[in-house]
């Protein structure tokens, strides 16, 4: 219109996307939707009154007032499983444009060669699409955000009549280096983060190699890459019962120390 711009969405489809509409905004936060109940539809506009942060530029004999619908972030989240909303429009053409994130996998597989005391083993940490871990994720392969991706870490050279392998923590960072911050949990003493309810995890401290499961996402103010760093540890399997202690498990972990007893640390890395 002559001095004001709008664009309408329509909400069944926002819902089917699962993007709520009372977190869109304009430039100016402040500018938000407002739907018609009756429509269910969904309207962000400026006017000359209130450009709500619109940008003016010129094109040959056009004046065109740009906005851009986004989505609001909270400053206490630190992922997102959902694609951000980034959609241009303006009063001569309307671009709409849904950010979808992509990522692919630094390294299909990663090894660390480790010597624990009298016991030299191998670890290597593997990525699947599947629960039954025959889907391998390689180099080429790209893993949608909310997907869910399935973590072997296998040993190689233990003796699974004497020792276990425990996964203590995992643990997710924008950085390469597992200090940095901002740092998101998936493991936590041995237990899925009960924040999270996408990890699973499972044969943990049964056997010489367990896995978990978690869906995908990235940091909402990051680099674009995902930094997964696990520590583990091998548990004497005769003397002690080496289970984590988690929710609704009806087992103990006790504290063991012995010779068989060493810590691992191993990383993986997505970019996009």
């Amino acid at each position: 219109m002559q001095d004001s711009a709008s664009v309408t969405l329509v909400g069944c489809l926002l819902e089917d996307k699962g993007i709520n509409y009372s977190a869109l905004h304009l430039n100016d936060p402040t500018c938000r939707g407002q739907v018609d109940e009756p429509t269910h539809m969904v309207t962000l506009s400026f006017n000359s009154s209130n450009s709500c942060g619109a940008v003016v530029t010129t094109n040959n004999s056009q004046i065109i007032y740009k906005n851009t619908i986004m989505t609001q972030n909270s400053s206490s989240d630190i992922i997102t499983r959902h694609d951000q909303v980034y959609i241009d429009f303006s009063c001569i053409q309307t671009q709409p444009d849904i950010k979808t994130e992509t990522f692919r996998i630094r390294d299909s597989s990663v090894i660390q060669h480790i010597t624990s005391g009298v016991w030299d083993y191998t670890l290597t940490m593997n990525t699947f699409t599947d629960i039954d871990r025959t889907r391998a994720v390689e180099s080429n392969t790209e893993v949608q955000l909310n997907q869910e991706i399935w973590v072997e870490l296998k040993t190689d050279g233990l003796d699974g009549d004497m020792v276990v392998v425990v996964t203590d923590s995992c643990w997710a960072t924008d950085q390469p280096s597992p200090d940095s911050t901002p740092r998101y949990d998936l493991i936590i003493n041995g237990c899925a983060n009960p924040a999270d309810q996408t990890v699973q995890v499972e044969e943990n401290g049964l056997g010489t190699s367990n896995y978990f499961s978690f869906n995908m996402f990235e940091f909402t103010r990051g680099s674009g890459e995902v930094y997964l760093h696990c520590k583990l540890h091998l548990c004497p399997k005769q003397e002690y019962s080496c289970l984590p202690t988690c929710p609704a498990a009806a087992r103990r972990r006790r504290s063991a120390r012995s010779r068989y007893e060493g810590e691992a640390f191993i990383s993986m890395a997505w970019t996009h």
